[in-house]
Order: C-alpha cells, then structure tokens, then sequence
C-alpha cells in the first residue's frame, strides 16, 4: 500500500509525529495497538506502532524518534508533507484481549506509548468501568509524549490515572523508574491486565518483576523494540 504524508509536527527535538493517508478513499482499518512496516526508498524497512485511533478513514499517524546511527530514520527525517511511503499493515496481535474485569496498567518508555494512545482512548470511549494507569518513564519532561492530552484526559475521566516517572531531572513528580509504580500499585496481587512496551530489557525485567508479584502470561503482554 502507498501513504502521503499529509503532515509533520516535532513533538520533541529527537521525536517527530508523522501524519499519513492511504492512497486511496477506502477506510484503513486497524486495531488499536497493532503497527505498519514502512518501506522506504532505500529498501530499508522497519515497523512502527499506529498512535492513533481508528477514526474511520484512511488516515493514521506515527510517532517515531530519531535514531542517528540507524538506516531508516535519518531517511524519515529528510522526508517533508507531500512525499510517499510504501508501506505493509496494519499488523500485529498486541492488541486489546478480551475487556476484563479489573483494572488495567500499561507501562511504556519513550514512543513505547504510542500503542498505548489509541488503546486508552478505546477503553476510555467504550465507557469501561475500572481503573486504568499508564505508568510513563522518561529520563525528563521533555521526553513525556503527548503529556498535556494525557494531563486532560485525567481530568475528564476519573478512572484515568496518568503517572509519569523521569529517572534523570529533578522535578515534582515521580522519580526512578517505572518497574517500582507498577510494584507499589499492584502489591495486592489483584488481577488486572498489563500491557508493557518499550526497549527489551526494560520488558525483560518488567517480566520478571510481574512473575515476582504472582501474575501470569494470561495477565501481561509486551512489545519489545530496540532502538
């Protein structure tokens, strides 16, 4: 399939939104949570998260940081609106299981949260009665993504809680890391559903601290990226 990138918005010095349409009027239908595998000029392919809700049209955003030393990226970022990008998808299976009752917790670094935008947004539209947490780490409040929509979402749904949590800057907020929120929220061992996404070894020690606290594969979920 073909997309146009319709538009480009610097979220952050290294993170940039892309804006794309599907190159012709028919709806593109995804899932929230599920990615496109990108295509670009020089043969290079690499896959990104959709960050956006599925609106019912063929349009659809990435939110993608800058790799310097990678292949794709630097292409990405010479790319402007107007130009073209082959692309697969959507794919993937992490996606919304089945609504269950109990509380759920989605814990991201960096543009790990972009799977976790447009799944929020389905549970928050769908009216779903539990507590929701997206436990958000960053190094500081420059890398928080899409903080002042998450900031108003909090205020219009009791059942949102937005916690971020910066292990460099000195700020009023959480501090350390994300593995230590989750711990502390869900030291009961109450069931709820975890939905983590980020570098590999922020998912592979939040793995064992989720077996550690007494859940099981059926309970958590992850998507792992490196770089």
């Amino acid at each position: 399939m073909q997309a146009t990138i319709t538009d480009i918005i610097n979220e952050t010095p290294s993170v940039r939104r892309f804006f794309l349409q599907t190159g012709d009027l028919t709806v593109f239908d995804f899932k929230p949570g599920q990615f496109v595998t990108l295509k670009l000029p020089d043969a290079t392919e690499r896959s990104y998260s959709i960050a956006s809700l599925n609106g019912g049209n063929n349009a659809f955003e990435l939110c993608i940081v800058l790799n310097p030393e990678g292949k794709a990226t630097p292409l990405l970022w010479q790319m402007k609106p107007g130009d073209t990008l082959e692309f697969d998808g959507p794919l993937g299976q992490f996606i919304l299981h089945e609504p269950a009752p109990c509380d759920y917790a989605f814990v991201c670094t960096g543009t790990g949260v972009a799977p976790f935008r447009p799944m929020i947004q389905e549970l928050l539209k769908s009216g779903v009665q539990r507590q929701i947490y997206l436990i958000f780490g960053g190094r500081n409040q420059v890398d928080l993504l899409y903080r002042k929509e998450f900031e108003a979402w909090q205020e219009q749904y009791p059942g949102f809680h937005y916690i971020p949590v910066l292990s460099r800057e000195l700020w009023e907020g959480r501090k350390g890391y994300v593995h230590a929120v989750y711990e502390e929220l869900f030291a009961d061992g109450r069931d709820a559903r975890f939905y983590v996404c980020g570098w590999q070894a922020m998912c592979k020690e939040a793995r064992m601290r989720l077996k550690q606290l007494g859940y099981n594969r059926r309970q958590y979920f992850f998507e792992e990226y490196d770089g």
